[in-house]
């Protein structure tokens, strides 16, 4: 959402009225590319998100599925692209499945939003996020409550705008 607080600030600013603000925000919000890669999925299993058996597997596999949100679709979650191995691969190999050789992005900013990561793969993923696009801002935010709670510690997203 802070793309779109932004952008509404921004369009306040060059004088638009609320409606059409609200009209503008409307047709971003479809363009908005939201996805976290999750360390673990415990956390999804104590709130009942996740099977006990599909928690086990994916944290004996290594694995690091990538929750995405379709904004088309009244903002639904779905799981996208599963990586596997460390976090901190798994990251790098995220950005760039998100980021490069895309020319579909709006260059203006980049959210890189985690709840709670290591300083050393905030600073991997932002430098990852600069080799991919050369984006005019990379703004680094702490995740909601709810991604915190339903994620766990140490997940991580990269949040953008296609034009």
């Amino acid at each position: 959402i802070g793309h779109l607080v932004i952008d509404g600030a921004l369009l306040a600013r060059e004088g638009k009225s609320g409606e059409e603000i609200q009209a503008i925000l409307d047709e971003r919000r479809e363009k908005l590319n939201v996805s976290f890669v999750i360390d673990t999925l415990e956390y999804l299993r104590k709130g009942g998100r996740c099977s006990t058996v599909a928690a086990l597997g994916a944290n004996l596999l290594k694995l690091k599925p990538c929750i995405e949100v379709d904004n088309s679709d009244g903002s639904r979650m779905h799981v996208g692209k599963k990586y596997r191995g460390k976090m901190e691969q798994c990251l790098l190999q995220y950005v760039h499945n998100k980021l490069d050789g895309r020319t579909d992005l709006d260059l203006r900013r980049v959210f890189v939003t985690h709840s709670g990561s290591p300083e050393s793969d905030i600073r991997a993923v932002c430098r990852e996020v600069s080799r991919c696009a050369n984006f005019e801002q990379i703004i680094v935010t702490r995740a909601n409550c709810t991604i915190s709670t339903h994620c766990g510690p140490r997940t991580l997203g990269v949040l953008f705008l296609t034009k």
